[in-house]
């Protein structure tokens, strides 16, 4: 099959920049895979590159104009014309997005216009649900995203809460696929646990809440904390905030900030934690989750438990309060057989649930429906 997946800021994952996060990882892997699979696969993204035109890894990546931090310049007229052109120029069966954006509705008007296959792929719960709430006519960019999402041949989501929250917000069905992961080996398939360490890792913007983390080690001085700020969607104005984070944390002993970390450098210290916390009120499917428990480490989560996981896999805990969280992590801690069997837990879920063969298959599976149909 040809294949198109359009990622806006996915090149800076190869040109270890700043911007690109957990949306874009997942759709490289995606692009990837498919290609393994003998697939023709197209990549379309923003980034600042010499050439209009290269292949990484068997992916065949195009770079109509550069788009960092400057807005939805795609909207401009001698924009949407080069995007056009290349889209016409690679002629494909069916097109792949993520993210909430415009971008969406612009994939899926030129899929209608050319009687091509368009998926929407959910990065968080806010696509399918404030979003998609138009308060005012003059919000353009969310009306062009709606159009987009309403318009898809298939949407799809990373969990149950998703599907419906879509269903709820415009009444349309999505499809469950998970998100992509490939677990590190480890020696006789065991973790080696040392001494007690805390982690938490993401970018560092408000919505993630990190000053939390270290209300935590302040909490619990005598527990040692580590905090990686890694590489992905950071702005010029998140560095404020990122400096604030940064000095605070600098003034607590027992936590160490190791700053920025590109994706492929932070496994070791997954490896090396015996828990993972998260802090975050507003998520999809963190990327942090599969890292963490293909590492054996468990997962305390504050507010964000996607489809009550982590409760029925006893993956860890749902801590829901601040105060409750403290206490999760001091009784976890105390209990080495408890973590062992938790990351064990852990382990075996995302080897089965976020398995790459599976993943694939069920992209494949639902294409060549979605083309017999048509």
């Amino acid at each position: 099959m040809k294949i198109c997946i359009l990622s806006e800021y996915a090149y800076s994952l190869y040109a270890d920049d700043s911007i690109a996060g957990g949306a874009e990882l997942q759709m490289i892997m995606l692009a990837e895979e498919l290609v393994k699979r003998s697939h023709d696969v197209s990549f379309i993204t923003f980034g600042k590159s010499k050439n209009s035109y290269e292949i990484i890894n068997g992916v065949k990546i195009y770079y109509p104009f550069y788009n960092y931090g400057k807005g939805y310049k795609y909207l401009y007229p001698q924009n949407f014309y080069k995007l056009f052109k290349v889209l016409n120029k690679i002629n494909v069966d069916v097109y792949i997005q993520r993210a909430t954006t415009p971008l969406t509705g612009i994939i899926a008007f030129f899929a209608k216009l050319k009687n091509k296959l368009f998926l929407y792929s959910v990065s968080s719960n806010d696509c399918v649900s404030k979003n998609l709430t138009i308060k005012e006519v003059k919000d353009l960019k969310k009306i062009i995203y709606k159009f987009g999402v309403k318009n898809s041949d298939c949407v799809i989501c990373q969990t149950k809460n998703q599907k419906d929250l879509l269903k709820q917000t415009l009444g349309k069905e999505g499809k469950i696929i998970k998100n992509i992961y490939i677990p590190p080996k480890f020696e006789n398939n065991k973790k080696i646990f040392s001494t007690p360490k805390v982690l938490w890792v993401g970018r560092i913007v408000k919505e993630k809440r990190p000053e939390l983390f270290l209300k935590l080690a302040e909490n619990l001085p005598n527990i040692n904390f580590c905090m990686i700020a890694c590489i992905g969607g950071i702005s010029e104005s998140d560095f404020k905030y990122y400096n604030d984070i940064e000095k605070a944390a600098s003034k607590i002993n027992n936590i160490d900030f190791k700053g920025f970390f590109h994706n492929k450098e932070i496994n070791k210290y997954y490896a090396e934690s015996t828990l993972f916390i998260n802090t975050s009120y507003v998520e999809g499917f963190p990327n942090t989750y599969l890292e963490a428990w293909g590492n054996y480490t468990p997962v305390i989560t504050l507010d964000f438990d996607p489809d009550e996981i982590i409760c029925k896999y006893k993956l860890c805990l749902h801590s829901k309060s601040f105060d409750k969280m403290i206490k999760d992590i001091e009784t976890i801690l105390k209990n080495d057989n408890l973590i062992k069997e938790m990351g064990e837990n852990s382990r075996e879920y995302v080897e089965k649930e976020h398995n790459m063969e599976k993943i694939i298959n069920e992209y494949e599976i639902l294409i060549k429906k979605l083309m017999d149909r048509d």
